[in-house]
Parts: structure tokens; sequence; C-alpha cells
């Protein structure tokens, strides 16, 4: 028993010693990094602010409202509704990205929330940046996701 607990004094702080940056870096947004945020990592304080992140769900409103010191990801890589329409219309968004405007075009503004003032821009954006968005013609969806995601965001 007294191996045992040896072992688990020196893995703990061997654990808090390869532990980096500050507890905001390693635990995420939420209750617990408001709180705890600034303290130099251990294990002790590593687990009450993952604790306190994610008890009562807190963390998970603060991701979906941009509250309790967390960013929503900025980037449409992550939009699983632009994944979907753009894998379902792959062909048809290659002819409109290649002459900058057409239907699915306008709907993959749409769905980007694209005000109408900017949609000009948005299809001259795309047709300068045609071959970065499709760089071989065995592309996938998701990775021409990726490269709008790029091209739009930087």
């Amino acid at each position: 028993m007294k191996k045992q607990a040896l072992f688990l004094a020196v893995a703990l702080s061997a654990a808090g010693a390869f532990a980096a940056g500050t507890i905001r870096d390693n635990c995420g947004c939420g209750l617990g990094t408001m709180a705890l945020g600034d303290q130099e990592p251990t294990v002790l304080s590593q687990v009450a602010a993952t604790f306190l992140n994610g008890i009562c769900g807190n963390q998970t409103f603060g991701i979906s409202s941009g509250t309790l010191e967390c960013e929503p990801h900025a980037g449409i890589a992550s939009n699983t509704r632009v994944q979907k329409y753009v894998a379902d219309n792959m062909d048809q968004l290659i002819l409109d990205i290649a002459g900058g405007r057409g239907e699915s075009l306008n709907a993959l503004a749409d769905l980007l929330e694209v005000p109408a003032s900017a949609r000009t821009g948005f299809g001259a954006t795309l047709q300068t940046n045609f071959d970065a968005i499709f760089p071989t013609s065995n592309v996938t969806a998701s990775e021409v996701v990726q490269n709008l995601d790029r091209v739009i965001n930087g």
C-alpha cells in the first residue's frame, strides 16, 4: 500500500512539473478558469478548474453564448450546415465559384450570413481564389470547407 501511495505522489508531482502555461491555457474556459485561471498550474488546481468549468454545464453555456471567457470558434470549418451544403452541392459550387456568382454561391453566402451588400465582393473573392479552394480535381468537400475558411478568414 505504501508503494502505491508513493507512486501516486511521484506521478502527481511529475505531472505538475510537465504542465505548461497557466490554468487558462490548460483547462479551457468557464467558471473554474475565471476563478483560478492565472494561477500556476498544479494537478490539484487544474482538476479543480476543470471540475468548476464542467459543473452545471457552465462551460457548455459559455462556449455557446461567448461568456465566461469563452470565445466561439470564428471559422466556418466547424459549421456542420456549411459542410453538408458543400458536400451536397459540390459540382454546382465549382461552376458558380468559377464564375463568381450563381444560386449555389448565394445559398452558401446565406449560410455564412454574408450581408447582401457584400455578396458581389464575396463572389469575386472566391472566384479570385478558385485554385486555392479547389486545388485538385479530387478535392473533398471537407477540404473545400477548410479552404473556404482560409480564404474568407485568412
